[in-house]
């Protein structure tokens, strides 16, 4: 039986228990009827949730249609991607022609310099997201902040794993009128099949209208809609499944740390990011092991001049310790070889690891 350490939804929650308490809330759900066309109760229940006024709040069909949506209303004229992102930024600026500057970010440090020629440009709409993916780290949220400050355009800041991490920059919503933070109910809260999600943002309060509101009327399920305020009423099992994520997350990046050759990523997230120029061995002998894993190349617009490397999802035990040492096991045969031959070319480089 192969484990998918490649899907980033919640490993810690059991599905089968999870889902049949979602299931029997919804019992009393006339399906006959239409349900709240804006997912207004759902705001509402989000707005508590999370500390954020409601008209603050718009809900849609997951991350993924809040953030297009955003990007097709706030256009001025110019995209900029902090890299690597998911690919949807992307994907809308070459379906609609718009002008698209993909902007490489590795070191947090980097942000803001790389940023630097776009900050000044009103007609720019920026893009990251934080914790990012693949890397798994978070940008501290003083150079969010700093970039909010100087950016004359929006700023989309996707935060759909921020649920794993110890901050979130919501609490600068009030502060920051042209920053839009979108989240979702698919990762940590086990929505994934239901498609759900929010965005924030001061902006949407606005009285003078300037910024309008592009969600078509039902875009969320009533079946949906009642999920969503249930666990948000009921999010012991949620929380307690982050935790053992957590723990089990900072364990992997303990372990994984302990291997020479390997650089591990810090992780804010529910995945771990590992380099390494046996990227492809370790990713063929954790599929002989069992456990599916995704080369960073493999994922669309991975920077390719970027070091080789792998991104596992956190498993929860016993398969974290099986992972973590089948990566070492890789590491150790290649070191012994390279002393019992002396020919370091049995290492692969990093370009040849692709």
């Amino acid at each position: 039986m192969t484990f998918d350490l490649t899907w980033t939804g919640s490993q810690f929650l059991d599905p089968t228990a999870h889902s049949r308490g979602v299931l029997s809330a919804l019992e009393a759900v006339d399906l006959t009827t239409k349900d709240d066309t804006w997912s207004s109760r759902v705001a509402e229940a989000i707005a508590e949730h999370f500390t954020v006024p409601t008209p603050w709040i718009r809900v849609g069909a997951g991350s993924t249609q809040l953030i297009e949506v955003l990007l097709r209303e706030l256009n001025r004229g110019a995209v900029v991607d902090v890299v690597p992102n998911f690919h949807l930024a992307a994907t809308v600026a070459r379906q609609e022609g718009w002008a698209y500057h993909s902007v490489p970010v590795r070191e947090p440090a980097e942000l803001l310099p790389a940023l630097e020629p776009y900050l000044g440009r009103a007609d720019v709409t920026i893009a990251l997201s934080s914790p990012r993916n693949p890397l798994g780290y978070q940008f501290d949220l003083a150079d969010i902040e700093d970039l909010l400050r100087r950016a004359a355009g929006p700023v989309i800041l996707d935060e759909v794993y921020a649920d794993f991490a110890p901050d979130s920059a919501l609490r600068l919503l009030g502060a920051y009128p042209n920053l839009y933070i979108a989240r979702t109910f698919s990762k940590a809260w086990g929505l994934a099949t239901l498609r759900a999600g929010f965005v924030a943002s001061s902006a949407f309060d606005d009285p003078s209208g300037s910024v309008r509101r592009r969600l078509l009327p039902n875009s969320v399920s009533g079946i949906a809609q009642h999920a969503v305020r249930h666990l948000l009423a009921h999010p012991e099992a949620v929380r307690d499944s982050i935790a053992a994520a957590q723990r089990a997350r900072d364990l992997m990046l303990a372990g994984l740390a302990r291997i020479p050759g390997v650089r591990v990523w810090p992780s804010a997230a529910n995945y771990v990011c590992l380099e390494t120029p046996l990227a492809g061995p370790v990713t063929e002998a954790l599929a002989a092991a069992g456990y599916r894993a995704r080369l960073l190349h493999d994922l669309r617009g991975y920077p390719e001049s970027w070091p080789a490397g792998i991104r596992l999802s956190v498993p929860p035990q016993p398969h974290l310790d099986r992972v973590v040492a089948c990566v070492e096991a890789c590491h150790r045969g290649a070191v012994e070889t390279v002393q019992a031959t002396g020919f370091a070319e049995v290492v692969p480089s990093p370009q040849a690891a692709r």
